[in-house]
């Protein structure tokens, strides 16, 4: 016997948002690299006398802003989740 429609769409809105969820993660991780090699490569150029460089010292601040951005977008997806679920496999 098949779930009812309303769990069946509340499935496919928990499965569609849990997509979105694992898109986000993977830019997370994304930006997490791109900021360990722009962090590195301002400690290069802290290293020198005097600093040249500071394309990599912005690169890290867009980083940031945008990992912050991504986060709020997962908190956002983690709670619709977290309200869904018990719509889509009730107990």
């Amino acid at each position: 016997m098949y779930p009812t429609d309303e769990i069946l769409i509340a499935r496919g809105k928990y499965s569609t948002l849990s997509k979105e969820r694992r898109k986000q993660l993977e830019r997370a991780r994304e930006i997490c690299t791109s900021i360990t090699t722009s962090a590195h490569a301002a400690l290069r150029d802290c290293e020198q006398q005097p600093p040249q460089e500071n394309g990599p010292l912005l690169t890290v601040e867009k980083c940031l802003t945008n990992l912050k951005d991504t986060r709020e977008r997962l908190v956002s997806l983690s709670n619709e989740l977290i309200e869904l679920e018990p719509m889509a496999w009730p107990k």
